[in-house]
């Protein structure tokens, strides 16, 4: 007898009860979902507002977007009135009926009895119905249940076999009502066929991305803390990147939070993460592929096959296809960008040789299809300045016009010495960098070398002179020399005609002559418009808004403002990043004078900062003065006084001419007023006053408004301080010599304020309704919270703590002021008496007396508040 079969069924049903409970454990671990992480910040949002819209939604994004962790909070968020099955994929799900049995295990184990027919259907030993059948089965099932439920279905990237991908299409197009799909993974590995027809909502890696707000948001759950120059570098490395944010902050943080960083913070770190999550996994001949993509950085089919070779484009197919980190660029049709941090990573592999080759390639690639500011760039790295040194010659107007100052500083930076100081040509050319960088010192040896040399012509000597008097306060010799050059200058050599048009309307305007400056803008205009320069038309459109507000006309400069950026709309922002920057900086300011729009301050003066700074443009010091106003109106003076800091810091970083930006020693002086530190404000203002009235105060390019400022604010510290007739003489002075104009009007506002205190009310009235009706013309409100909050409520009724501080002068007695003068002079009671001729008994109670007067404690503290009350 054979004893041996029964025990074989017996270990075979052992056996596949272990097969049965192994993938049990198996499938639930594929249905858990991952722990939000420390600091994390919530972007469920995003995927709710998708959900929203349509049954399906489909989030493909590279390695590390954070695709899991938004549906897994989303999860967590609608679990309470919805159902929820969560699947994760691999590489073993294949084919069809293998993908179906562990998906509807998940099911099961998630909610009990919602599959459990399909699977006995499907588990039946004398052969299962199709697939699709049992499919359709599990989803009325769905249906039938009563339940709101939501599929979460994840790394769907991961999926090799076309049969499981069938399957999931078939999910898609029979997805019953009541019932949502969410799929998730790096790409789309199959065609989608006609469920793409399906209403659906894709979400990508511009979606998934960190926007600058929550990018600062993380960092501070992270306790991170960073300057907004680093915020702004890490944005523009990163590109929104969470995965490499999060490897940068743990970096970041173990290097002890430095103050600056470079490029190579973290690059460790990153290359590591898409090693091992991405490149790994391709074929060798795809690798190769991206390592050179990640040189040319920028690239179009065309370049592709100039510099790579004919069989470029299976290659590009299935990089795209797999989202390697590749997206389209929108404003430039057919061209494609690498993330520049995958970029930095995979061109490190290749050697110096190859990546000088291609380089070099697409130099010549783009200098022959007048792309200047491209081809500047691979030139700065080809290591041939020779070759890249003769086209810069023959290219210069093109590239001047194209105002690529960042890309003409990193070259000439790294241009051997020999080869420059050999060609007058190149001298001229890296003068006019340095002079439109504002770097003086280091034009000026240039200018100099070349008027002694004689190799140019008189105009183009002059041209320059005459831009570095601007920049040296020489107004009148720049003046006569921007002339000459003007006219004598040839009509080819248009991009310096446009460049002394546009500096002369600066000069009218610092002449106070805004009719004068916009003659000579409109000039710069035409000219920009008939040699086809719309960089330097745009640039002239911001002068011409400059001179505008200069006028006071605030929402005829904001119309210019924006018909400059309508203008630069198509264009790529590579090639406009100058004037682009200037006009957003400046709709900032127009924002926060008029005070409309203020939702949107935020964003556009942090774009304009952004794109400033990547053109290496000083007109960036307008951001981060309006951050200031902005910050000192909401109370927030720290913060006011770390963005000037920042902004003098990126200067002294860039070698500018202290004068450049000067002016904003009077926006800090403007943060101390509203600080109450009257006697620091007085310390930023007085450089600029000595041996100076308001006629001789500077008028620097970047802001010719610089002498009406300052004069409104050393009013508005007069005013503050209770100081009325020196307040009265100053805003007189100028209303007398400066019958319009926009710091007119502050002005006017000011001495309107100062009437009002000195009793003076019908003229105070008047003042007000001149004031009142210029903004009204502009369609502005009298918004002084907005401009100036002391003044504000100064004639709303100072509060407690400003009465007292304003009545301490009042009611010191003049012999009291005698004694707090000498106290400040070190001398003692005994001493005091000596010099005043009065009793030691007088001196002690008029030092009681001014104790009580300024709150204070001690003698010390006597003097200090006496100091800050500009007392003394």
């Amino acid at each position: 007898m054979d004893f041996s079969a029964p025990a074989n069924r017996a270990r075979d049903a052992w056996l596949t009860s272990l097969d049965h409970k192994a993938l049990g454990a198996w499938i639930e671990s594929k249905g858990e979902r991952p722990v939000s992480a420390s600091g994390a910040i919530d972007r469920s949002e995003i995927l709710i507002a998708a959900l929203t819209q349509a049954p399906v939604v489909w989030l493909t994004a590279p390695a590390g977007f954070g695709k899991t962790q938004i549906m897994s909070s989303v999860a967590d968020k609608l679990s309470a009135d919805r159902s929820i099955i969560w699947f994760t994929l691999d590489s073993l799900d294949a084919p069809m009926a293998v993908l179906l049995e562990h998906i509807l295990e998940a099911a099961e184990q998630q909610l009990m009895g919602t599959a459990t027919d399909a699977l006995a259907l499907l588990r039946q030993p004398d052969g299962a119905p199709h697939a699709e059948k049992i499919l359709l089965l599990w989803l009325r099932d769905l249906a039938a249940s009563g339940r709101n439920i939501l599929i979460f279905i994840d790394d769907i990237h991961s999926l090799v076999d076309a049969t499981s991908w069938q399957l999931l299409m078939a999910l898609v197009r029979y997805l019953p009502d009541h019932v949502q799909l969410v799929l998730s993974g790096r790409y789309r590995p199959f065609a989608m066929g006609t469920a793409a027809l399906q209403d659906s909502v894709f979400l990508t890696m511009s979606d998934l991305a960190f926007s600058a707000s929550e990018q600062e948001q993380w960092l501070a759950n992270q306790r991170l803390t960073t300057s907004l120059e680093l915020r702004q570098h890490i944005e523009q490395r990163l590109l929104g990147w969470p995965v490499g944010l999060a490897l940068w902050g743990s970096c970041f943080r173990m290097a002890g939070q430095p103050d600056s960083v470079n490029d190579q913070m973290a690059i460790a770190e990153m290359s590591d993460y898409l090693q091992g999550e991405v490149v790994c996994s391709l074929s060798p001949p795809l690798q190769s592929f991206l390592r050179q993509l990640s040189v040319l950085g920028h690239f179009n089919e065309a370049l592709l096959r100039d510099v790579i070779g004919a069989d470029y484009h299976p290659l590009l197919q299935q990089a795209l296809a797999k989202e390697l980190f590749i997206e389209p660029q929108i404003e430039r049709q057919g061209w494609y960008r690498m993330h520049p941090v995958m970029a930095q990573c995979l061109a490190s592999q290749l050697p110096l040789t190859e990546r000088q080759d291609l380089h070099r390639l697409a130099y010549r690639w783009l200098s022959q299809r007048q792309d200047p500011v491209a081809a500047l760039t691979h030139a700065s790295q080809c290591g041939d300045n020779e070759e890249a040194a003769r086209w810069v010659e023959l290219e210069a107007e093109s590239i001047l016009a194209n105002l690529n100052m960042n890309g003409l500083i990193s070259w000439f930076s790294q241009l051997d010495e020999q080869i420059l100081l050999a060609s007058p040509r190149l001298m001229q050319i890296a003068a006019w960098t340095w002079l439109l960088a504002h770097q003086a010192d280091r034009a000026d040896q240039l200018i100099q070398r070349l008027t002694q040399e004689g190799s140019l012509a008189d105009y183009e000597i002059s041209a320059l002179q005459g831009y570095l008097a601007v920049l040296l306060g020489q107004l009148n010799r720049a003046d006569r020399l921007c002339r000459f050059a003007l006219d004598n200058l040839p009509a080819s050599r248009f991009s310096l005609r446009i460049l002394m048009s546009s500096t002369l309307s600066h000069l009218s305007l610092s002449a106070k002559d805004p009719d004068g400056a916009r003659v000579w803008n409109r000039l710069a205009q035409d000219l920009s418009r008939k040699f086809r320069a719309p960089a330097m038309e745009a640039l002239a459109m911001f002068d011409h808004a400059r001179i505008e507000l200069n006028r006071g006309h605030i929402s005829r400069s904001m119309s210019i403002v924006d018909q400059g950026l309508d203008l630069l709309g198509e264009r790529p922002h590579e090639m406009d990043r100058l004037p682009r920057g200037r006009l957003l900086l400046y709709r900032g300011l127009l924002m926060w004078l008029s005070g409309k729009e203020l939702d949107q301050l935020q964003a556009v003066i942090q774009q304009g900062i952004a794109l400033s700074t990547q053109a290496h443009d000083v007109s960036v010091c307008y951001g981060y003065a309006v951050m200031a106003m902005q910050f000192t109106a909401q109370g927030r003076h720290t913060a006011a006084l770390d963005a000037l800091d920042e902004a003098e810091r990126r200067m002294q970083n860039w070698q500018v001419e202290p004068g450049t930006y000067q002016w904003l020693h009077i926006v800090r002086a403007n943060v101390w007023i509203s600080q109450g530190k009257l006697k620091r404000a007085k310390d930023c203002i007085d450089p600029l006053l000595v041996g100076a009235d308001s006629e001789r105060i500077p008028r620097p390019e970047l802001f010719p408004m610089l002498p009406g400022f300052t004069i409104a604010t050393l009013s508005r510290l007069y005013l503050v301080a209770h100081q009325l007739e020196p307040c009265l003489e100053q805003t007189e002075h100028w209303l007398r010599n400066n019958a319009d104009g926009l710091m007119t009007t502050f002005i006017r506002l000011i001495r309107a304020g100062a009437l009002a205190m000195s009793q003076q009310q019908h003229e105070s009235q008047r003042q007000f309704g001149v004031v009142r009706r210029t903004l009204e013309k502009e369609g502005v409100g009298l918004e002084l919270h907005q401009w100036l909050p002391d003044l504000a409520r100064l004639l709303q009724g100072p509060d407690p703590d400003k009465i007292a501080e304003l009545s301490a002068q009042a009611s010191l007695s003049d012999r009291e002021l005698d004694v707090l003068r000498q106290m400040a002079m070190g001398f003692s009671n005994q001493e005091i008496a000596d010099q005043l001729y009065i009793s030691l008994h007088t001196v002690k109670t008029h030092a009681r007396k001014i104790n009580v007067k300024l709150g204070a404690k001690s003698r010390t503290q006597a003097i200090h508040r006496a100091k800050e009350l500009m007392l003394l």
